[in-house]
């Protein structure tokens, strides 16, 4: 940062009125040089007891030499961001009651004609909050799993008898019971299906590649028993995503097209802006008051549908952690735009 301007030069009053707590240290020493209201109140010393220390005197004193260990690692490169060690283990600072605060350190290196040398600033941000989401986030996808487990092995394993003897009486006699059975027995195993695609899709994606759109939606076109159905592209994009998952948003999407707008229905898909790509189809579309309800489990508008279809579709959208709307196609249908996408340009 320079000092061009009278705006540049007023950085030490910026810095003091800053609602974030922001140390200011000698990058040499770790001297703490200056400091701002906020981190007054954020560390519980007052402004001249802090510039009366240096950075390592606020954390932990049993660690120290790790924290000096990171802060050499991390902070020669800046600016820098860091919120754990190598280990994964979160950084804390110690406020002068002895609390212990999980934080995040967003730091670089300003010059500035207020100061008389160039200096290492930091903004310490607690993240406690954030680290009971992720602790929350965890447990939930850990019952998710053990929910999953439950539906795969104490569901699926007598349905699977129930339908073999289905069979077995199919050969044996004839009664009228018989296909309303294997009707019903084969929808179970639809919901028990898409219930372990909720379960287990649903959370956070950790691993994400560079598609081709066109790949994966070619793949699941020619599964769609469709003749007359007729799939348009009107970009040819490159995104970021699980390629398993995306093909089962576009399964799910063309099955509920084909659902809705026949054997015959028109389905085109294209980028609307810089992170926003969209799936529409020309059938009879969706009344504005259902487009809530749709995504939710076990919602149909159809007789022979699970429910789960849309459902899927959204928990795998908000595991892409993109942000999914149902809209009016522009000739008629149901428009589903997906945003926060990383499209490649």
């Amino acid at each position: 940062m320079s000092s061009d301007t009278e705006g540049d030069t007023d950085l030490r009053g910026f810095i003091k009125s800053s609602p974030d707590a922001i140390v200011l240290a000698n990058p040499e020493t770790g001297a703490i040089i200056d400091v701002s209201k906020a981190a007054e109140e954020f560390f519980g010393y007052t402004q001249e007891e802090l510039r009366s220390m240096e950075v390592i005197d606020l954390h932990p004193a049993d660690e120290q030499e790790r924290y000096k260990e990171l802060f050499e690692t991390h902070f020669e490169h800046q600016p820098a961001v860091v919120s754990q060690f190598d280990d994964g283990s979160p950084l804390f600072a110690v406020t002068a009651a002895g609390e212990r605060i999980p934080i995040e350190i967003n730091s670089w290196t300003i010059e500035d004609a207020d100061y008389d040398q160039p200096l290492l600033q930091g903004v310490f941000r607690d993240i406690s909050e954030r680290l009971r989401r992720q602790r929350e986030l965890q447990h939930q996808n850990e019952r998710l799993e053990e929910f999953a487990s439950v539906v795969s092995h104490d569901l699926r394993n007598p349905l699977n008898v129930a339908q073999s003897r289905a069979t077995l009486l199919e050969q044996e006699c004839e009664s009228e019971h018989i296909v309303p059975l294997q009707t019903a027995l084969g929808r179970m195993e639809e919901i028990v299906e898409d219930t372990l695609t909720l379960a287990r899709n649903g959370q956070q994606v950790s691993e994400m590649e560079w598609v081709k759109l066109v790949n994966p939606l070619r793949d699941c076109w020619q599964m769609v028993d469709a003749p007359a159905a007729t799939l348009e592209f009107e970009d040819d994009s490159t995104i970021r995503a699980d390629p398993d998952r995306l093909q089962r948003i576009c399964e799910n999407l063309f099955r509920n097209a084909i659902e809705h707008g026949g054997d015959d229905v028109t389905v085109r898909v294209g980028q609307a802006d810089e992170q926003t790509i969209y799936i529409a189809d020309d059938g009879p579309g969706i009344p504005d008051d259902q487009r809530d309800a749709v995504f939710e489990p076990g919602h149909s508008s159809t007789p022979d549908g699970t429910g789960f279809g849309l459902a899927i579709v959204q928990r795998l959208a908000e595991a892409h952690e993109w942000n999914i709307t149902l809209t009016d196609n522009e000739s008629g249908g149901a428009r589903f735009e997906f945003r926060g996408v990383d499209i490649q340009h």
